[in-house]
Parts: C-alpha cells; structure tokens; sequence
C-alpha cells in the first residue's frame, strides 16, 4: 500500500463518512465541491485512491464507489522482536510490515510493530509470537506498558514505574522479578497501544 498525500487522506476521509452516514458513496461532483476543486481534479485523487488500493470503483456507474478492506486498517512496519521477559539485545531490522485496525493508530503520531519473545507480561494477556503495536514517544505515565532499551543495547517490554529514584520495570507474570536499574541508562522507545494475534 502506498503512502498517501495529505490531500488524498482528506478526500479518502470524506469518501469513508459519506458513506457511513448516506449508505452509498458521493459522487465527483460532491466531492468536488467538498474541497471547491473542479470534477476534473476530483477525478484525479480518486484514480489515485484507487491505484494506491484505498478505493474500487464501479465502470461507467455513478456512487459506484466502494472501500477496499485496506481503507479500514494501516500498514506498519514490522521494526523487530522485543522481549516480554529477560532483556534482550537491540531490536534487530525486520522486513515485515503488517495491517493493524486503524483504531489503533492516533493521527500525528508516528507509529511501529514490535514481535514479542517470551511470557513475561502474560498477565495483560500479551505472549510470545503476538505483535505489538507501540505509539512513538520518549515519556509515559508511570504503569503504562511501555518498549523501553536499556543502556541503547537491550529492549524490552514491561510496566514502568519509579521507586526511590530508579526505573523499575515490572513483569505481569509471578513467576519472574522486575528488572530495576539506574534512569539514565533507560530510554522509552514507545507506549503499547494495541496487541495483535495471528493464529
């Protein structure tokens, strides 16, 4: 799926809501008149839409326009493994992209898909071999799940929080202890905002 212009997310956006409330899908001059551009230039972002496989329209009929599954979802890229358990070294580059429920995904924020290795966060009902999808920042409330790298070299996936002036990253399984060490050596990667499960 290729990337689209800002101009074609607005139009895309319009053509989804028009047909959420009106059942069927505008027409060129509807849609021309939405963003005061002529049907001409109205034509050209919907042949874009379409080559790009946001749309599908039907030949020769009006309001024959439908939404592919594509529209529904974003497609991320895949940037690694992290572990939900021990540290384990730097997130290695994946070539892997995956499509996530856009529901998942905030506008303006940038977005990427983590693998995880091992049962430690089983507890929030995230185990080995689910996809993560982590919100890019550099800070989080304290209990959020978030992807963090220790010391630039190892990543992990865990609850942070803050005891007597050190990171405790905390595990949602029993069975294993949290990791604590000094602020300056973590560096927040991104916020855990949603999990996927392929069976």
């Amino acid at each position: 799926m290729k990337e689209l212009t800002e101009k074609q997310k607005k139009v895309l956006k319009f053509i989804e809501e028009y047909i959420e409330q009106h059942g069927f899908s505008p027409s060129i001059r509807e849609i021309a008149r939405r963003f005061r551009i002529t049907p001409r230039g109205a034509q050209m972002h919907l042949k874009a839409l379409e080559k790009k496989g946001y749309i599908k329209r039907g030949s020769g009929k009006a309001r024959a326009m439908s939404l592919s599954k594509h529209a529904e979802g974003v497609v991320l890229p895949v940037l690694g493994e992290i572990a939900a358990g021990e540290a384990i070294e730097m997130i290695p580059e994946m070539d892997e992209e995956i499509e996530v429920p856009k529901s998942m995904v905030i506008p303006g924020f940038e977005h990427f898909v983590l693998k995880v290795r091992g049962n430690s966060m089983i507890g929030d009902h995230i185990v080995d071999g689910d996809y993560v999808v982590i919100r890019k920042q550099s800070a989080a409330d304290f209990g959020s799940i978030v992807a963090v790298s220790i010391d630039n070299q190892e990543a992990t996936l865990k609850r942070i929080y803050m005891e007597g002036g050190k990171v405790v990253l905390k595990p949602s399984n029993p069975e294993l202890s949290p990791i604590v060490v000094e602020p300056e050596r973590v560096r927040i990667l991104g916020k855990l905002v949603g999990v996927i499960r392929i069976y």
